[in-house]
């Protein structure tokens, strides 16, 4: 169940980056190629918010700076209350860690270690939570078997389908628990039939555990099943043709 605690919240969010002028015009070597300009969303615990836009657009980038992987030329992110200009780049990791998940399009799963392993990785990682090697094992297999996964806990992601790939990469995700899940056109990679399954069991995961999910995606009807939906074009926003609607109790923000 969502709660009204700010999980998320950007205030005059902008990204810009210095383009070089290709038509060799030496007065003028450089151009501001602006990728976002002034974004202000705030996001709930538990809430499930999808961002679309075309190619180019800045959904990913928006996406980066709101889970601190990257920085804005301007504005402000506040993660799970830290401001993140406050952050160095290990400070921002460590906020990160247990706490926030990530689902990408192309699985970034270790090749070298088993569905197991890589499961057990995030549990490794966190020293906070005082697990023995028993104990992240245990956990790693219950996340499996939630996925449907446990009679291929031993395979290497090459022995692994595409959509097993990414049920392995949605169980590590949640795994830790985490109070956000960060999803970047998790079923680009998967044919019809396998991206709804995923998609399935990546809604079924996030209201179990009342995860906020923040999802990229080019696809409107799967932004449909989220309860807010942003839409970007050319990272700008226009106040005179931003739109807000309820349909189905979602909410529609279209930002251009």
């Amino acid at each position: 169940m969502k709660n009204n605690s700010i999980v998320i919240e950007s205030n005059n969010l902008s990204k810009s980056l210095a383009a070089s002028n290709e038509g060799g015009d030496k007065s003028n070597s450089s151009q501001t190629l602006q990728i976002l300009h002034l974004i202000n969303l705030k996001i709930n615990q538990g809430e499930s918010v999808a961002i679309t836009g075309s190619s180019g657009s800045g959904k990913t980038t928006l996406l980066g700076l709101l889970a601190g992987l990257d920085v804005p030329t301007s504005g402000e992110v506040t993660l799970l209350d830290k401001k993140l200009s406050t952050l160095d780049e290990d400070q921002r990791a460590a906020l990160r860690l247990g706490k926030v998940g990530f689902v990408f399009q192309s699985f970034h799963l270790m090749d070298n270690l088993t569905a197991l392993e890589n499961v057990m990785l995030p549990l490794e990682l966190d020293s906070s939570l005082s697990l023995n090697n028993s104990a992240i094992r245990d956990r790693a297999k219950e996340a499996l078997s939630q996925v449907g996964l446990e009679p291929r806990i031993n395979h290497l992601p090459t022995q692994l389908s595409g959509g097993e790939q990414q049920r392995v990469a949605l169980a590590r995700a949640f795994v830790s628990n985490p109070t956000i899940l960060f999803a970047d056109e998790p079923t680009g990679n998967l044919d019809s039939n396998t991206g709804n399954e995923i998609v399935d069991l990546l809604f079924e995961m996030q209201q179990q555990n009342n995860t906020t999910l923040i999802l990229v995606t080019h696809d409107d009807e799967l932004a449909k099943k989220c309860e807010t939906h942003y839409r970007i074009e050319n990272g700008r926003i226009d106040n005179s043709e931003q739109e807000a609607s309820l349909i189905e109790n979602k909410k529609e923000v279209y930002v251009s």
